[in-house]
């Protein structure tokens, strides 16, 4: 199962990074700077942020910047650490930035490549003070990675990376992270019908903090196993909504450009769909 992995994390990565540097091929000093759906970003902070943070995890030394003062999006000290590598980015030439990233992500690539599989389970350090099981650090690196390419590709009109590693598991951290979170935001009286199309259809049973995959036979591999417990056991759903990936992954991210509720194919309560909406994001 550690080889498995491995190879999952290993596969995953590869195409996200592939994915990321075809959203920025050939991009214009327009397309650049276009804004995306984070705040205080454009196109190319996104890069740049990508780069900082895989540079981190590659154990380069940390950019030494200082923050310009009055950046709005920059609130908590995690915002500040992950903004040094944008500052220290912001005027560096297209090629240069673009020469960068093809040489991080190619030493990023061949240090996993490298990786000895049983040391999955151990603890790994990670961005801004991160530390957790390194299988987990790095699906949530894919995850990061995964979100920040489909900013670009919404921002630029450029669909596409939806396919792949990367995206079952970028999915699947957003539906497990909302079995646990969603409780505290919903009421724990709350089941959830999300269908991923292409992907997997869940109940999310919020009084049990638990995901009920009603296709198990969909899950890709590599992915957490489902909770126990049979979905036909679980109350009637009181809320579901119908959305592609790149859609849960701007929910679940809380971009500014994610879809509203009355965009998506959605059912029972309304008034808990539109909370669910709102406050779906599950990162910081």
């Amino acid at each position: 199962m550690s080889e498995q992995l491995a190879a999952t994390i290993v596969a995953a990565h590869r195409a996200v990074f592939d994915g990321v540097l075809e959203a920025v091929d050939d991009l214009d000093e327009l397309g650049w700077s276009t804004p995306t759906g984070c705040p205080g970003w454009d196109v190319r902070d996104q890069l740049s942020h990508l780069v900082g943070i895989e540079r981190a995890m590659l154990g380069d030394p940390p950019d030494d910047v200082e923050l310009p003062a009055g950046l709005d999006h920059v609130v908590t000290d995690f915002d500040r650490a992950t903004e040094l590598a944008v500052e220290a980015r912001r005027r560096l030439s297209a090629q240069a930035r673009l020469d960068e990233a093809r040489d991080t992500f190619a030493r990023r690539l061949a240090m996993l490549e490298a990786l000895d599989p049983a040391t999955l389970r151990e603890p790994l350090d990670g961005p801004a003070g991160m530390r957790m099981k390194a299988s987990q650090m790095l699906r949530t690196r894919v995850f990061d990675l995964t979100c920040h390419e489909q900013d670009i590709r919404r921002a630029l009109g450029r669909p596409g990376g939806l396919q792949g590693p990367h995206v079952d598991i970028a999915v699947e951290q957003v539906l497990r992270a909302w079995a646990k979170v969603l409780p505290g935001r919903l009421g724990d009286d709350v089941v959830l019908d999300v269908e991923v199309v292409g992907y997997t259809r869940v109940l999310l049973d919020l009084a049990q903090a638990a995901l009920h995959r009603l296709d198990p036979d969909a899950q890709p591999p590599g992915m957490v196993p489902p909770d126990a417990g049979s979905p036909a056991a679980i109350a009637a759903p009181t809320a579901a909504i119908r959305l592609d990936a790149g859609q849960l992954l701007a929910v679940g991210t809380g971009r500014r450009d994610a879809p509203e509720a009355a965009s998506l194919h959605r059912s029972g309560d309304p008034a808990v769909v539109d909370q669910w909406v709102r406050l779906g994001s599950v990162t910081p």
